[in-house]
């Protein structure tokens, strides 16, 4: 159990109830936190694996009941992220009800501490151990918190890359939100003709890649799917009326609906504040089967990251298309 959870636990007999828990880990916490308690997490993944539809565990903010006696909220990574975490927290919990932060300090739960005692003035420091914190308020101690509204959180960027003009959509804790990450600009640089079709766009984020596909080459068919619930969010509201973009949330390739003449991809390699290349090392071991005969798999990653044996064993002969120092950009094709 994660040192966060374990500081959690040992001050449960704070708790006046069922508690919500937003961002937990997959440690067994919620669990212990008693009967009733549930979960918000943004990682479709976790949610399936905690029993989807059928569990206490909820797919971001969209089905959560309110009125918790206790809402505890856990560090994110991105700052932005946890201010939309405390205002949904508060509009979940019950007038008498209690408001709590945890976190470790490689988190950054001292500066979130700050920020959680801004909002909430009447917040204290209850307990800290194994270099993490946790925090708590009353939020009928707190006036003013008012509620909680999704639209309030999206953000509207805009950017031109060869010729062709994307609107798009972020919200706190979506990769690159608001600016065009180096490595996607490098990968979209390497399309000189137009992808076989149809396209998946893996670990699409805010939907980057397959938009701009889209507005360049207008006849193809694009899938979109990322295991985050900002990342589907955003590209739903993005694609609402585009008929030949589907968006697919999914644990990895657990979504795909190929097999795609192309794959297209910039997978994340990060976990919270951890490097972890479980998902794109899981995402090419699965990659084959969902590509056709003959089908291409584009990637573009950090070039420390030891992926060109993966793609080789996965599908063959791996190309490099450009290499910066910093990014790389790999083809390789499924075998006829």
């Amino acid at each position: 159990m994660e040192p966060a959870s374990q500081l959690l636990l040992r001050n449960r007999s704070l708790f006046q109830g069922p508690a919500l828990v937003i961002g937990a880990p997959e440690d067994g916490v919620v669990g212990e936190l008693g009967q009733g308690s549930g979960s918000v997490t943004f990682d479709y993944g976790a949610w399936q694996r905690q029993g989807g539809e059928q569990s206490n565990w909820y797919w971001g903010y969209d089905q959560v009941p309110g009125d918790w006696r206790d809402v505890i909220v856990y560090m994110p990574k991105a700052r932005s992220e946890l201010a939309m975490r405390l205002v949904f927290a508060a509009a979940a919990v019950t007038q008498d009800g209690s408001l709590w932060l945890v976190g470790g300090k490689n988190e950054g739960v001292a500066s979130g501490g700050k920020a959680f005692r801004s909002r909430f003035p009447d917040a204290s420091k209850v307990d800290s151990a194994r270099h993490c914190q946790l925090w708590s308020t009353c939020l009928g101690a707190n006036e003013g918190v008012g509620g909680f509204n999704l639209k309030d959180w999206f953000s509207h960027w805009s950017l031109t890359l060869g010729g062709q003009h994307l609107e798009l959509y972020g919200l706190p804790g979506i990769f690159s939100d608001g600016r065009l990450d180096a490595g996607t600009r490098m990968l979209l640089e390497t399309f000189e003709v137009p992808p076989e079709g149809p396209v998946l766009d893996f670990a699409c984020g805010s939907g980057v890649i397959g938009s701009w596909l889209l507005h360049r080459w207008p006849e193809l068919k694009v899938d979109l799917s990322d295991t985050q619930w900002q990342a589907i969010t955003c590209v739903r509201r993005l694609f609402a009326d585009v008929t030949h973009a589907r968006i697919l949330p999914g644990d990895g390739l657990s979504a795909a609906r190929g097999p795609y003449g192309t794959i297209v991809t910039n997978p994340p390699f990060h976990q919270g504040v951890k490097t972890d290349r479980a998902v794109t090392e899981r995402f090419l071991r699965d990659v084959r089967r969902h590509l056709r005969p003959g089908g291409e798999l584009r990637l573009v990653a950090n070039s420390f990251l030891p992926y060109p044996q993966l793609i080789r064993e996965a599908l063959g002969e791996v190309e490099t298309l450009a290499d910066n120092g910093q990014y790389r950009v790999y083809r390789a094709f499924r075998a006829k």
